[in-house]
């Protein structure tokens, strides 16, 4: 508790520090003009009070799509991007909210309660992606030893749909989920904001940025820290998040930017809520905790740090140089809910709840290296040709009826390295009544009959992947594009996995080398300058999350594969303040994964995948003040065949038929209510599936959310209501015997001044 005051105290003095250390910085010459504010990727943060400003308008450019900059309108791909304000307007702490208004995408329950995970057009994200580059797991492809992403150095969040193994490698081919944090720019600003609210939720966010060398060096920073309990039952957590980051001009052709992160994260798991018979359990509260309050904690400490660096050699040559690196150390207590002595898990009659313990030690270690090649050239320009007028002697353009031709190649080398040691330690703990629950505290058990207390397992896996990425884009004129690329990987991998020696034996060692090849190509006609249609084609390739799956005869399962198809349209509206966008999509994954059929022990790659499924998006500005985001989605994501038929005609868990939602917010610009604003959001559900075995269904929801605000000069308050009517509902997990409840009613404070 006093550590927690202590930092809160650091918080307001800093807020008193830097307002007087900017006063005294600031001059006209050195104050961030609209013009310095559009350079950097936090412009949507920085915002001229009273007016229309920069941060309103929809983002209409993204990199994750294509790693060419270029407009949303000429790409070939669906892809869309939640800007700051956003963030802001909507009071989020968990970027999982910010995707609730984005077609394609929706949240899965997230293993033991923490860590981001998105099903994007049905398939589990594999990889949290933070500018372009692996930023740790998905929390249910495996215990995440990364933790929760905290957003205060986030400038936007991009969503690229359907397969991305071309951009980015190994992963699902649904699409992926890219945070893109900011970076400094030349300019004096500091902003202090400090949240408070329900469960005793407190967060205090900094943001500074100093000019340190005029159009030479700037210096940013980006930190937060934050405390909460949790309408569960003894669940709490605290944060402590910096971000500095460092941008070097060194020559007007060269660009040096570093961005850093250390976070520390402290908590209490959640095991979630048990589900039996096709339902949760009747009579157990919403707020029911399962494990044990006394043993169940986690500490996560991360390091990340990219580096680039950008040499501009002409107008039309541009080479990027990234290294990426991470270290998390993650030492973990945790509460499942599993029972392995064949009784029942949950019994709904007595409310008896089976659970196992697990102590565990996790570390990653990920370094990654690219280089970008980037080239623009003219091929053909169509306005070459002139005449000279008989009259008045002057050369005029005759055009030759061709429009001109230009092409971007990008080319890529990228070499990728990733560690993960795990040591844990298994055992039962005594059954919890989950109606009337007495926490016992750590009282192991053995796992089962005939196994010893204090079960040992001891995994760790290295992959190291090489690759070269060609991608070529043509256009002609501003009205017809062409994109076709490739990326060849070569991807080898270790996994040792050593389970109590003395019962198991020696444990596995899994060898595997793959060599795939990912292509892609599109294109896209514009009938008028506001608006495209388009159609592509791509493929993807699953090649680490099979590691530990063994065929019989003791060899490795060959990589998963996936290729998509998309046709879409897009259109500006109201000069750019309006974009919406609709496509229909289909992806096929085969070679999947299964249980051998002769011993489930083993595996084959027997199975075959499908989603398919139509979404359509606006976002924008329709009139000054007035900001709009509005998806829906429908998915058809199901099993198309699997050895002798298991599960055929399931659909994937977590995964809707219908959803979407929308949020918007109006500030009066005039008159005595200016600086005032109101917004009100609905974010809805259809039913799922718990489990891809099709053992329940969860009823689908809604949720509404409020949100009231007043900003004058520097100043704003703002007050926002989260799950205003209380609905219960939850998220699927693909688990057999729980599901993850979803936020409860919720309200937060903001008071946020900038100097």
């Amino acid at each position: 508790m006093y550590r927690s005051i202590s930092l809160q105290l650091i918080g307001i003095l800093s807020w008193i520090w830097l307002g007087d250390t900017f006063a005294q910085q600031a001059s006209p010459s050195q104050s961030p003009s609209p013009g310095n504010r559009q350079t950097d990727d936090s412009l949507s943060r920085v915002t001229v009070y009273g007016q229309a400003f920069e941060s309103e308008l929809p983002v209409l450019d993204a990199t994750t799509a294509t790693r060419i900059p270029q407009a949303i309108l000429d790409t070939d791909r669906s892809v869309s991007v939640i800007n700051r304000q956003t963030l802001e307007d909507r009071a989020i702490d968990d970027p999982q909210e910010a995707i609730k208004d984005s077609a394609g995408v929706v949240e899965s329950g997230a293993f033991n309660g923490f860590g981001e995970d998105y099903l994007i057009r049905g398939f589990l994200q594999q990889d949290v992606f933070k500018d372009g580059f692996r930023a740790g797991h998905a929390s249910n492809i495996g215990f995440s030893a990364t933790g929760p992403t905290d957003v205060a150095n986030l400038g936007r969040i991009e969503i690229l749909r359907g397969p991305a193994g071309l951009l980015y490698g190994r992963g699902e081919p649904g699409g992926i989920v890219n945070y893109i944090t900011r970076i400094p720019f030349f300019g004096n600003t500091a902003s202090l904001t400090q949240q408070f609210g329900s469960y005793d939720f407190y967060r205090t966010e900094l943001d500074a940025n100093w000019s340190a060398m005029a159009a030479k060096l700037a210096l940013r920073l980006d930190a937060a820290y934050d405390t909460k309990n949790s309408f569960i039952d003894f669940v709490y957590g605290e944060r402590e998040f910096v971000a500095p980051s460092l941008l070097w001009q060194i020559t007007p052709q060269t660009t040096f930017i570093f961005r850093g992160e250390y976070s520390h994260d402290l908590g209490l798991n959640n095991p979630g809520l048990p589900y039996v018979d096709g339902h949760v359990l009747p009579g157990v509260p919403y707020s029911r905790y399962l494990g044990e309050p006394d043993f169940a904690n986690y500490h996560i400490n991360t390091f990340r740090g990219l580096l680039t660096l950008e040499h501009k050699w002409t107008d039309n040559v541009v080479t990027t140089l990234s290294f990426h690196g991470r270290h998390s150390d993650n030492d973990t207590h945790y509460v499942n809910i599993a029972n392995f002595n064949g009784e029942p898990t949950v019994d709904p009659v007595t409310g008896l709840v089976s659970r196992e313990s697990v102590i565990g030690a996790t570390h990653v270690e990920n370094q990654d290296v690219r280089l970008d090649q980037l080239f623009t050239w003219t091929i053909y320009d169509g306005g070459a040709v002139a005449a000279v007028t008989s009259k008045e002697k002057k050369v005029v353009p005759l055009g030759t009826g061709f429009p001109t031709v230009k092409n971007q190649l990008l080319i890529s080398g990228e070499y990728e390295r990733e560690n993960d040691r795990t040591h844990s330690i298994f055992n039962a703990l005594p059954p919890l009544n989950a109606f009337h629950p007495v926490y016992t505290g750590y009282d192991p058990m053995p796992l089962a009959v005939g196994l010893p207390l204090n079960l040992p397992e001891d995994l760790d896996t290295t992959g190291g992947s090489y690759s070269l990425l060609a991608l070529d884009r043509l256009s002609f004129g501003d009205t017809v594009f062409f994109s076709l690329g490739g990326r060849i990987v070569q991807f080898d991998a270790n996994q040792k996995d050593v389970l109590a020696p003395q019962v198991f034996g020696p444990g596995t060692n899994v060898d595997t080398s793959q060599l795939t090849f990912n292509p892609s190509a599109g294109a896209l006609v514009k009938p008028s300058h506001n608006s495209s249609l388009y159609f592509s084609y791509a493929e993807s390739t699953n090649s680490f999350n099979n590691l530990s799956a063994i065929t019989a005869d003791r060899g490795t399962v060959d990589p998963e594969r996936s290729h998509a198809f998309e046709m879409g349209a897009k259109m500006e509206f109201l000069q750019g303040r309006l974009f919406a966008t609709a496509d229909v999509f289909q992806i096929t994954k085969e070679n999947v994964v299964a249980p051998d059929p002769h011993d489930p022990i083993f595996s084959v790659n027997a199975g075959k995948e499908r989603s398919r499924g139509f979404e359509c998006e606006i976002n924008g500005t329709p009139i000054p003040g007035w900001r709009l985001s509005l998806a829906y989605t429908y998915t058809d994501a199901r099993i198309i065949s699997a050895p002798e038929d298991l599960n055929v005609g399931h659909r994937f868990f977590g995964v809707p038929y219908n959803s979407g939602g929308f949020f918007s917010t109006y500030e009066f610009q005039n008159g005595l209510l200016k600086g005032f604003g109101l917004g009100a959001g609905e974010t809805v559900s259809g039913n799922v599936q718990v489990t891809n075995e099709d053992t329940g269904r969860l009823a689908g929801w809604a949720e509404t959310d409020l949100v009231a605000f007043y900003r004058r000069g520097n100043f704003r308050v703002q007050i926002n209501v989260k799950n205003l009517f209380d609905n219960e509902y939850y998220y699927a997990r693909n688990d057999l015997f729980t599901v993850q409840p979803a936020q409860a009613r919720t309200i937060i404070g903001t008071v946020s001044v900038q100097f």
